[in-house]
C-alpha cells in the first residue's frame, strides 16, 4: 500500500514518470497478495493508473492511484 500512497503522490505533484514506477512497483506487490476483493479492485486500479500515465493523463492516473490506496487500504481494515 505504501507503494501506491507513493505513486498517488508523485501524481499530485505532477511527476509522471515517479508515479509509474511506484504504481508499477505497487502493482507487481499487490499481485503476490492474494485474491481478495479489495486487492483486485486495487489492482484494476493500478493497471488505469498506469494506462493513462503512460498517456500522459497525469491527473487521471493520479485518481486512479488514489483509489488503488483506498481499496488496498480497506483490505487491511477487513482482516
Amino acid at each position: 500500500m505504501t507503494l501506491a500512497t507513493e505513486a498517488a503522490d508523485h501524481g499530485r505533484q505532477g511527476h509522471v514518470g515517479a508515479l509509474l514506477t511506484s504504481a508499477e512497483a505497487a502493482l507487481q506487490s499487490a499481485m503476490k497478495a492474494g485474491e481478495a476483493p479489495h486487492v483486485d479492485a486495487g489492482i484494476k486500479e493500478l493497471k488505469q493508473a498506469i494506462e493513462h500515465g503512460k498517456a500522459g493523463h497525469a491527473d487521471v492516473a493520479t485518481k486512479h492511484a488514489e483509489q488503488a490506496v483506498t481499496h488496498l487500504s480497506e483490505k487491511y481494515r477487513t482482516r
